[in-house]
């Protein structure tokens, strides 16, 4: 029997990761007779979303255990693991500046290996596979793993790129790559990362995109006075949500007598400052601030064909899901030119417009304003979607490099885009 143990932050509790993991879940359920889910989920509260046939939770491993005590996780094997990571982390000469993040890490990860659980659901079974959907979080152990026919992991944006991660450093990179069969970059802006970054990924790197959901056909955009601008994502530091409210102000003040209509979906810590610029707002300009919602209802306005323009201005990105989403509903967008953005986003590619990340205010209200005027059939952004996002083939993808135990292949094998 094939097994795989999928490592998961959240799901498949409904907060986090449960929007990306369920675009998978089903294709990888057709390739295991058995997957078992370990996730890392601080909050649970929202209770669990159904779970496919052949799938099932086999534990939260963010919970402590009484076998988490450190006494209970020293054993030999565990320790030579802990010198090899220790050597590379060392030789990489990562280990000296950050070695305390480093132990942190790596106590995460071999508790998380640890688990009698985890354990149970290898042991015996010489086809098991390990997939973390993350190369932080729940994926840690990933690495620490014994006993599994391979190990896969895949990387996005904060789990990938140090120079985004707090104190400039992802903990054991080398030894986690090191120990990986097959790593799944969602872009190549990611795969180049990994090849020029680390050596130990050589052979191994796969493109496997993320995907999104759409409706069978666009909806029909019918004419309308007021232009209406979407944005969604966490309103944080680096979302730069604020900035989107002074491009929509700026677009506002262009033509006073064409209302300008903002919908933004997500929440964060800089919510309270972002309400609170919402003041003297001018009368051409209506802000709706719809704070975290259901993937539905972001859905359910797409449908409803009412966004002119979707607008991401992030200063770090890896493959926003949120343009994947809006493209599939024909929705043209404008992005900066961060992270793997340019490889959904560009005239070139008939979604929409890039800006660079530095770019000003005024100047980023200017492009905008281009994309809205711009003449029917200018932009095609759901062609691209059909073509590079459509989650149906996204998922397929990733589940056969999972499963898949051809390490001759290329890299490319199996990618789209």
């Amino acid at each position: 029997m094939s097994r795989l143990l999928l490592f998961t932050n959240d799901y498949p509790y409904r907060t986090g990761d449960v929007v990306f993991v369920e675009k998978e879940i089903d294709a990888l359920a057709a390739q295991f007779d058995d997957v078992v889910v370990f996730c890392h989920a601080r909050d649970t509260s929202n209770g669990m979303v159904d779970l496919p046939d052949g799938v099932r939770l086999g534990g939260n491993l963010f919970v402590p255990e009484p076998e988490d005590a450190p006494r209970r996780l020293v054993e030999p094997a565990s320790l030579l693991l802990l010198a090899n990571a220790t050597w590379r982390e060392l030789w990489s000469g990562r280990l000296l500046r950050h070695a305390k993040l480093f132990l942190m890490g790596a106590k995460v990860g071999i508790t998380q290996a640890h688990r009698t659980a985890v354990r149970e659901a290898i042991a015996g079974d010489p086809d098991t596979v390990a997939y973390g959907f993350w190369a932080m979080g729940g994926g840690l152990g990933v690495p620490w793993l014994r006993g599994v026919r391979r190990r896969v992991v895949r990387v996005h944006r904060y789990d990938l790129y140090e120079d985004q991660a707090i104190g400039g450093y992802l903990p054991y990179r080398p030894f986690l790559f090191a120990r990986a069969d097959r790593i799944l970059a969602i872009s190549r802006d990611a795969q180049a990362y990994l090849e020029s970054h680390y050596r130990e990924t050589a052979g191994k790197v796969a493109l496997s995109r993320l995907g999104a959901h759409g409706p069978a056909t666009p909806p029909a955009r019918l004419p309308h006075h007021t232009r209406t601008i979407v944005s969604c994502s966490a309103v944080s530091e680096v979302k730069r949500v604020s900035l989107i409210l002074d491009v929509v102000r700026g677009l506002a003040s262009l033509d006073p007598d064409r209302p300008i209509r903002w919908v933004h979906f997500g929440d964060g810590p800089l919510m309270p400052t972002l309400q609170a610029s919402l003041a003297d707002l001018p009368d051409s300009l209506q802000v709706e601030l719809r704070g975290q919602v259901p993937n539905s209802e972001i859905a359910a306005f797409y449908a409803s064909g009412e966004a002119d323009a979707f607008v991401n201005l992030s200063s770090s990105e890896g493959v926003p899901v949120s343009i994947m989403e809006a493209i599939a509903y024909g929705v043209p967008v404008l992005a900066t030119d961060v992270g793997g953005s340019s490889e959904i986003v560009g005239p070139e590619l008939r979604t929409g417009e890039l800006v660079a990340s530095a770019a000003s205010p005024s100047a980023i209200t200017a492009t905008l304003s281009a994309l809205l005027t711009a003449e029917p059939g200018h932009y095609a952004p759901r062609t691209r979607w059909e073509q590079d996002y459509d989650a149906r083939r996204t998922g397929a993808i990733a589940a056969e490099l999972v499963a898949s135990s051809d390490q001759e292949s290329s890299p490319e094998r199996g990618s789209i885009g």
